[in-house]
């Protein structure tokens, strides 16, 4: 397509290549060591707009030249992980640094086949980084452009954006805070879903967030890359009309039925020059935005009323103000849902728009996909930062370099837009590894992990993690996603949250534990190696989350029969699986409840701000929203944490069973609970976790594996048993 060709200028001209070689080398040192930096010789050289670097030894020093400075970042990236032993992931860093930076010997030298490699989604703002310093951001930074990253969406600070533009317009501090979400859920304001929801942060905060999304501009600016910032196109407070009572207003309804979302300004109206005015000086104000080209807004996210207006012209007035603020502007989508409209889509001038495609996997090969602009190539996963086994990893590294070839797919970039940063590292490991692969084999992936992050590549791991890739990450074997264990319990419960798959109770887990047992047969070579130790313990918490869902069944099926000596053993057997999960848990730092509550504490400077950031992080993993709202959103960022596991999830489980065994006993019908209030307390308790992990791995796994292969599932039920369970069953949902 000649779109291709015509987005490598517009790319250049949006996305320059300019780089602080001091700042190369300052992040040179910060991952590795000053004798490594002192070490390193770097050179730019001007490319045709597709990032390459070169790894050579020369005059004893290590040369590295590339296109920019993300180039020379994954450069030094992949001389890392491939002559040093030594792989720094998102969430691990494995292997030794030598102490002594060791030659190149065979020169590296590779090209990206991508303009785009494009990292975040809105969502991993709130459940992943909502309580993250300057400190932690420049790890993240780091990581991802060493990962070979070049736009990465940067909307932190929008609350103070949007607080300054209300208040230039009239609205008094109190009227502006209420319009603002907490800190816990602003990703869902700036995806225009919600307002208000949880807010009432410190005036200080405010400054103090517009200081850290200046600094992480400034970073990515000095390394060649671009955040990709807000934009805007007429979102406004619900009460506007009260303040400007002609304005031009469309309703937009409720998110989900439950939330009210923002209502929207026509760009018709003059007032819509002037709070997009007001808007795009302040989000210029902040450091490092003024060298920021690309704005991402998407109007009827996951609904919204577009009834009654002209998309096309809506876009293009919208568009021509972005312009007249940044002549370099793209606008920049979402690909979700039915989003974004194709009227707007071509309303914007040929090589002014990027489609960020959540749903490539599916969508890909479809004609004149989003009216024919170009798109990336994005894999989302980890929704609500649940923890389980992420799937189709074979697929999202082979189908990006299938779509290239094609001409008549527009794809010209990749992504990864996870909802939530945490979990599994084997799908971050495979967009950084395709950011400069030559194609998407397998074989030849799965051996670079085992190499790079492992240290170790035997013929056991290449078959478990090839079993892994082709067959259980494939669903070839259905792989059941959340856990029962952290499911509201009920007697028709058959997910944790509202928008799940429906788990089998009966899944073969044949293949996993197949998996899993290989990883278990080099624990002593790797019990140190903190990449396989994630592995490990993703997969074998997986297992219980799976085998969960078979003894709830058994428990509601065994009340229907008014067996009540089966409801006690079913209702055991479940319980114990919590002992066995927090075993499991418990070992890996970035499954203790007190790690994300100690990073919300922290930002108080009272014990009331301490104990307003605490109730934000407690209520988002748990209840979600209001008590309206939770009645879709609750456990829709449920997590098998320890702390949560014992203090949330099991009393609910507890209290379940009893209920259930008080009327079997009785004669009396269950008793009906009030779910919301039962679980509102947690939400605003003080107690304290530890953060610091605890126990021992191969035990905790070992004790999981005795349990379900000691499990006799019965795979069939009779059919009349099932009807009666299907006719009979009670909901129990309470409100």
């Amino acid at each position: 397509m000649k779109i291709k060709e015509n987005y490598v200028a517009i790319k250049q001209k949006s996305l320059p290549s300019d780089t602080d070689l001091h700042e190369v080398y300052a992040l040179i040192g910060r991952v590795s060591s000053k004798a490594y930096a002192d070490a390193v010789l770097l050179e730019l050289y001007e490319g045709d707009g597709f990032d390459a670097y070169e790894v050579s030894d020369a005059d004893g020093k290590i040369l590295i030249r590339g296109t920019s400075g993300v180039a020379l970042a994954s450069g030094f990236n992949a001389y890392l992980k491939e002559r040093c032993g030594y792989s720094i992931g998102i969430l691990s860093t494995s292997g030794t640094l030598p102490l002594v930076p060791p030659a190149v010997g065979e020169p590296i030298k590779r090209k990206s086949k991508f303009l785009y490699r494009y990292f975040f989604n809105y969502c991993t703002f709130s459940y992943t980084y909502a309580f993250d310093n300057w400190e932690e951001w420049e790890k993240t930074l780091d990581y991802l452009l060493l990962s070979g990253y070049n736009l990465i969406l940067n909307p932190i600070g929008l609350e103070t954006v949007w607080r300054n533009t209300l208040l230039s317009i009239g609205y008094t501090e109190k009227q502006a805070d209420e319009f603002l979400c907490g800190p816990a859920f602003y990703a869902w304001q700036w995806m225009m879903n919600m307002t208000g929801w949880a807010g009432g942060v410190p005036k200080w905060w405010y400054e103090d967030r517009k200081a850290l999304a200046g600094k992480i501009n400034l970073r990515l600016h000095a390394l060649g890359a671009s955040a990709l910032l807000p934009g805007y196109v007429g979102m406004v407070p619900r009460d506007f009309k009260e303040h400007f009572p002609n304005a031009k207003l469309i309703d937009q309804g409720r998110w989900i039925g439950l939330m009210d979302r923002p209502a929207l300004l026509m760009p018709e109206d003059p007032l819509f020059d002037r709070i997009a005015d007001a808007f795009y000086a302040e989000l210029k104000s902040i450091d490092g935005a003024e060298y920021m080209h690309y704005y991402s807004v998407d109007p009827f996210h996951e609904g919204g009323i577009t009834n009654g207006i002209d998309l096309f012209d809506y876009a293009q007035r919208t568009f021509a103000k972005m312009r007249e603020i940044d002549q370099d502007a793209v606008w920049t989508f979402q690909g979700w849902g039915h989003s974004p409209k194709a009227d707007m889509i071509r309303a914007i001038p040929d090589g002014r728009v990027l489609i960020t495609n959540l749903m490539a996997r599916a969508n890909c090969e479809k004609e004149d996909l989003y009216a024919g602009a170009p798109w990336c190539y994005c894999a989302v996963y980890c929704f609500g930062a649940q923890y389980y086994l992420p799937g189709d990893a074979e697929n999202i590294l082979v189908k990006p370099h299938k779509c290239l070839e094609d001409e008549n797919i527009n794809m010209i970039g990749i992504g990864y837009m996870p909802e939530g940063v945490n979990g599994s590292e084997i799908i971050f490991e495979i967009l950084a590894y395709n950011a400069f692969a030559k194609d998407g084999d397998l074989e030849a992936f799965i051996s670079y992990y085992l190499k790079t992050r492992y240290g170790l590549c035997n013929e056991n791991l290449v078959r478990a993690w090839t079993l892994l890739c082709t067959e259980v990450l494939s669903g070839k074997q259905h792989m059941n996603g959340e856990s029962a264990l952290c499911a509201r319990p009920n007697l028709a419960v058959s997910r944790t949250s509202a928008w799940a798959g429906r788990p089998n109770p009966f899944v073969d887990q044949t293949l996993l534990l197949e998996y899993v047992s290989a990883l278990l047969d080099e624990y002593d070579a790797l019990k140190d190696n903190n990449a396989y130790r994630k592995d490990l313990v993703l997969a074998a918490r997986q297992t219980i989350s799976n085998l969960s869902w078979y003894f709830a069944k058994k428990i509601c099926l065994s009340y229907t029969e008014k067996d009540v000596e089966a409801v006690s053993y079913y209702g055991k057997e479940l319980l114990s699986l919590f002992d066995l999960q927090t075993a499991i848990v418990a070992t890996d730092d970035d499954m203790l409840l007190g790690k994300w509550l100690e990073k919300a504490k922290r930002h108080g400077k009272t014990d009331a701000e301490r104990a307003y950031f605490e109730w934000n992080a407690r209520v988002q993993i748990t209840l979600w929203a209001d008590r309206e709202g939770a009645i879709k959103l609750r456990d829709y960022a449920a997590k098998e944490w320890q702390g949560l596991l014992e203090d949330f999830y099991r009393p609910r489980w507890e209290s379940f069973i009893s209920r259930l065994e008080i009327s079997l006993l009785t004669d009396r019908p269950l008793e009906e609970i009030h779910h919301y209030d039962e679980e509102l307390p947690f939400v605003y308790r003080k107690n304290v976790y530890t953060t610091t992990p605890f126990g021992d791995l191969r035990d905790a796994v070992c004790a999981a594996l005795d349990k379900i292969r000691s499990t006799k599932i019965v795979h069939e039920v009779e059919k009349e048993k099932q009807a009666s369970f299907e006719e009979n069953v009670m909901q129990d949902i309470g409100q």
